[in-house]
């Protein structure tokens, strides 16, 4: 055996104890391991793969982006680096360049045809994530052409279908899948939702029965199986918000202002930055989302705190640079956890449609308040035979407008406005809802 491949063998044990090193969260060590290889083969990709590792292990996106990059520069035509590339664009958001060069990576993967089924498969996964679903089904097709018997690339399909509103061609391959794994909470769960978006109750019934019993103490399936009972939750669980916040998170600036038309953060910005000229302000965005409230108001002489769910949309909100910081908890738990008389403005734009019971949330954002502060949240009209609120059909609540008015009035906010108003649009219909100010 050559010494060059002494070396070369020796090279590659090293590389693969660092890959376990950052593995075991031991990232100092991993960090100073990396450091003295790159001095002896400063061109290997191979070194600035796990550097990309470790800066995902640290929560370091700008490492992380830097690093694949540099490894696609050392080896171009390399699919191994282009699809960490890709997935490290979708992890920042950057969903069009992820596709794109998930889309190479498979170019460069279907050179060796060995590769061809793997690459795809990990195309698809990429672009669920981006939410670049049409796309994403056609290469779980392509890829399970290859390899038909393969349940994750049926599961896959299931989901690009799923969210693309392919929904009957998604339960059947949920179905099939559930032939072979029949205790498969995921795909029931899975199933469970397409059979609601397509109105099919008794069998949404069965498959929330089913997964109560198989997960008895799992919120989501206990919220699902009471609502399908015709129930009404006082709430939305946890989980169920931040999927689906997380899985809508990469698109949804895009939809919700350009499809839906949606400019209350604007709006509410606006008023906060007349009520306070000199953006001596604090303020508590409840429901963040991507930060679309924080963009409008621009950086402040007080702060503005997040709070959301949702890890996908934490993440957008923080690229804005204008959050002092951000809280992952519910709104609830949020008021909650605050000191008294702590915010000059408290914000829940299009967040309290998640929230049924508003008898603890309103008391509490008043006592954070400052004297003089002001709550501003949005709401969805309840219909007339609503006396409080209601869960609809959409997975929303709606809310009796003398309800809020009472409560607001009993938690002692002195000044109320409720200004009547389309809150966005809906299958290209307005919804209409409330946005309020009341003042302490």
């Amino acid at each position: 055996m050559s010494s060059t491949t002494l070396r070369e063998q020796e090279h590659v044990k090293q590389l693969q104890y660092i890959e376990r090193v950052i593995g075991e969260n031991r990232l100092t060590d991993a960090a100073r391991m990396l450091n003295t290889l790159a001095k002896t083969a400063p061109q290997d990709p191979r070194i600035f793969l796990l550097g990309s590792l470790m800066a995902e292990a640290a929560n370091n996106l700008d490492g992380m982006l830097t690093a694949a990059k540099k490894a696609v520069d050392l080896a171009p035509g390399w699919p191994v680096a282009s699809i960490r590339l890709a997935g490290v664009y979708s992890a920042k958001g950057q969903t069009s360049l992820a596709v794109q060069t998930a889309e190479q990576a498979i170019f460069e993967a279907t050179q060796d045809n060995s590769l061809a089924t793997e690459y795809l498969t990990r195309a698809a996964a990429i672009a669920v994530k981006c939410q670049h679903y049409p796309q994403a089904a056609l290469w779980a097709e392509q890829a399970s052409a290859m390899a038909p018997e393969s349940a994750q690339l049926k599961h896959l399909m299931a989901e690009a279908q799923a969210y693309n509103g392919q929904y009957e061609e998604a339960i059947a391959l949920y179905t099939e899948l559930l032939l072979q794994e029949p205790d498969n909470t995921d795909f029931l769960h899975d199933r469970l939702l397409a059979y609601i978006n397509t109105a099919q109750t008794p069998l949404a019934q069965q498959d929330a029965e089913r997964l109560v019993a198989l997960a008895p103490d799992n919120e989501t399936f206990t919220y699902y199986a009471s609502l399908l009972k015709g129930e009404t939750p006082a709430t939305q669980p946890a989980s169920v918000v931040t999927r689906l916040f997380d899985t809508s998170a990469a698109q949804f600036d895009q939809h919700l202002i350009g499809n839906l038309q949606y400019t209350l953060p604007q709006d509410v910005a606006q008023w906060i930055l007349d009520w306070y000229p000199d953006k001596k302000v604090d303020v508590l965005d409840l429901g963040c989302g991507t930060g679309l409230l924080g963009a409008s108001l621009g950086p402040l002489k007080g702060v503005i705190v997040g709070v959301d769910l949702s890890t996908k949309m934490i993440e957008k909100a923080a690229q804005r640079g204008v959050y002092a910081q951000f809280n992952q908890v519910n709104v609830l738990d949020a008021l909650q956890a605050t000191p008294d008389s702590h915010y000059d403005v408290i914000t829940a734009l299009d967040v309290l449609i998640y929230v049924g019971d508003l008898s603890t949330v309103i008391p509490n954002a008043h006592r954070i308040l400052a004297p003089g502060g002001r709550f501003v949240f949005s709401y969805e009209a309840a219909p007339k035979k609503v006396k409080t609120f209601a869960l609809q059909a959409t997975q929303r609540f709606v809310h009796q407008q003398d309800h809020v008015n009472k409560l607001l009035k009993a938690a002692g906010f002195s000044q109320i406005q409720m200004e009547t108003r389309a809150l966005r649009l809906e299958a290209g219909e307005p919804v209409q809802g409330f946005v309020v100010t009341a003042q302490k």
